[in-house]
């Protein structure tokens, strides 16, 4: 490397490195992965928050560079206060703390990498730092000690390796963790930003949540594998009646959330909790799976699998029909798997139809296109395969729920296709019977919608999403009171729901002219999603249905602020109900109040 070509800067630069990584790791590595992908990002979010870089993060180690010594000393401050907060949702023995060190110094960067003695000191700083503990050098103290209020200790001049002045170090910030007695760290119970039920109750029924196999390799670009393969076995799972399974969106919304497994089994209200990690190199896997009584803590059984791609199926059979033995509970042996293995024979099928699954995962307009891509192509790719187009039809019925397509009625028209063509190949992921009922109430065709979405329940007696849709049919054909109790049984499989949920139970609710309860659901909702057209409505009539013209008018200014051009007449035009009266009934509340 010739020095001439590197940009020589003053820089504060930060590093961070895991304690006692290795032994975390030989303990439990997928809970490690788990935890370390989590605090991951949650340094690299603080780092760019207080205006750093992250220059690198390889294994447990992240240096990063600031062009103030106060945004640096800041963003250590808050990285070790959200650790501190994440560590209490572990058991004491599984919690991640890293030492920081800070330093003030000339770097020379080449455009990705930094080098120099600034680099070098403040790693030395790092390590003497406690675990969760923040040491900083005398050039970063003397810039930050009179404009931060952060207490500090002088630890003297401290000979550092390989640096041939003795450097003043001081230790600031948070107090340190205690690695000694892990045990006395007492555990505490939030999870932060999940906004989720009460704890359900645990049931004689086997309950099971699958937790996202964890990316045990260093390539964050083979995540979309993990999120296949969980998928996969959720969808074997999902089919089996007699196993109440915990939903995808419950166990996802904690993918970055490491927790304790018995606190995580409570707030989602499984028995079972299974976990793994993936390792793929080429066309070589190594795949560990482990089944824990999240009530007792005990493990149930722990093993790994080391295979080829060709084998990947036969391995999934396995780990499910292990699930179903452990949980005492009958399963069609290997139905799911038989279906891969037939009809997904080419590699290059299986990797377009794993990354269609992590993007559907994705918010964006852009990840649901990915995702019908994706699908199209293990479509183009496997022709007989009626996986692609199960998954297509449901990215293309995704893409209209959620407006992300300029044409509505094509994106429907292509679903239906799409879904017919996968049950003509004998569908098994029972998607396509889920599209087609909400197809069929688009088009008023209630009673066709009712028979798909009671075989799309048949198909996947644990899918939420199947109770949801059912109910919304049952509200627009005058059963209300039937809604009710299935919006609840899919919360109870779901403990972290869509916002759509709480709205499907306050329409409910209203249209039972239980109108208390539909203004609670209503704001509920709202809670978590302002915006929410459809818990406005229900909120606007159900407080004019009982005599709260104020409250009611407030709820219609909100209708008006989510969509300016708002009319009544047009609302309830494009509610398929199939009473008029019921339509009627609440066209009349909207008019009172105040809508046009």
């Amino acid at each position: 490397m010739n020095n001439g070509d590197l940009e020589h800067r003053l820089k504060a630069i930060l590093s961070a490195d895991a304690v006692g990584y290795s032994r975390l790791m030989a303990k439990d590595e997928v809970a490690t992965v788990r935890t370390l992908t989590a605090y991951r990002n949650e340094m690299t979010d603080l780092v760019r928050q207080f205006k750093g870089r992250v220059v690198d993060f390889v294994g447990d180690n992240m240096l990063a560079e600031f062009q103030s010594t106060i945004d640096a000393v800041d963003a250590a401050l808050g990285i070790q206060e959200a650790l501190k907060l994440a560590n209490e949702n572990l058991s004491p023995d599984s919690r991640m703390y890293f030492r920081i060190g800070i330093h003030l110094g000339d770097i020379m960067d080449d455009g990705e990498r930094i080098y120099g003695d600034g680099v070098n000191v403040a790693a030395r700083l790092e390590g003497l730092a406690e675990p969760g503990g923040i040491c900083i050098s005398d050039l970063i103290f003397r810039q930050v000690h009179r404009k931060l209020k952060v207490e500090h200790v002088d630890m003297g001049e401290v000979t550092v390796k390989n640096i041939p002045d003795p450097v003043r170090v001081y230790r600031i910030g948070l107090a340190s963790a205690d690695l000694a007695e892990p045990e006395e760290h007492k555990d505490k119970v939030e999870p932060g930003t999940i906004h989720m039920e009460p704890p359900p109750n645990l049931s004689d029924e086997p309950s099971l949540a699958v937790l996202p196999f964890v990316n045990l390799t260093a390539d964050p670009q083979q995540d979309y594998f993990s999120t296949g393969l969980t998928m996969d076995i959720i969808t074997s799972l999902i089919k089996i009646s007699g196993l109440l399974l915990i939903s995808d969106h419950s166990v996802f919304a904690y993918k970055d959330k490491p927790m304790d497994l018995q606190e995580l089994g409570k707030k989602l209200g499984a028995r079972y909790i299974l976990e793994g990690g993936v390792r793929k190199a080429g066309d070589r896997i190594r795949i560990t799976a482990q089944l824990t009584d999240a009530s007792s803590g005990r493990l149930v059984w722990a093993e790994h699998f080391d295979q080829t791609m060709d084998d990947l199926f036969a391995v999934q059979d396995e780990i499910t029909e292990k699930i179903v033995t452990a949980l005492d509970i009958k399963l069609v042996s290997g139905e799911w798997g038989r279906v891969l293995r037939k009809t997904l024979r080419s590699p290059e099928a299986l990797e377009s139809y794993y990354r269609g699954w992590q993007a559907l995962f994705g918010p964006s307009r852009e990840d649901l296109l990915e995702a019908e891509q994706m699908f199209e192509e293990t479509i183009a790719l496997e022709g007989e395969s009626p996986l692609g187009y199960a998954l297509a039809a449901w990215a293309h019925w995704m893409a209209a729920f959620r407006g992300f397509t300029d044409d509505v009625s094509r994106s429907l028209e292509r679903s239906a296709e799409l879904a017919h063509e996968a049950l003509d190949r004998d569908d098994v992921t029972g998607l396509p019977h889920l599209v087609l009922a909400q197809i069929h109430l688009l088009k008023r065709d209630h009673d066709q919608a009712l028979a798909e979405a009671e075989k799309a329940i048949l198909s996947r007696p644990s899918c939420d999403g199947s109770f949801v849709a059912k109910a919304q049919i049952l509200n627009f054909l005058g059963r209300p009171e039937e809604a009710i109790d299935l919006v609840k049984h899919a919360i109870r499989l779901s403990p972290v729901y869509p916002s759509f949920f709480s709205a499907t139970l306050a329409t409910a609710y209203y249209n039972s002219e239980r109108y208390e309860e539909a203004v609670s659901a209503a704001r509920e909702t709202l809670e978590r999603n302002q915006d929410n057209l459809d818990a406005l409505i229900v909120l606007t009539a159900a407080s004019q249905a009982l005599g709260h013209p104020d409250e009611a008018s407030q709820a219609a200014r909100e209708i008006l602020r989510v969509e300016p051009g708002f009319r009544s007449g047009a609302f309830a035009a494009s509610q398929p109900y199939k009473d008029p009266q019921t339509t009627d009934q609440l066209l009349g509340m909207l008019k009172k109040a105040g809508l046009q």
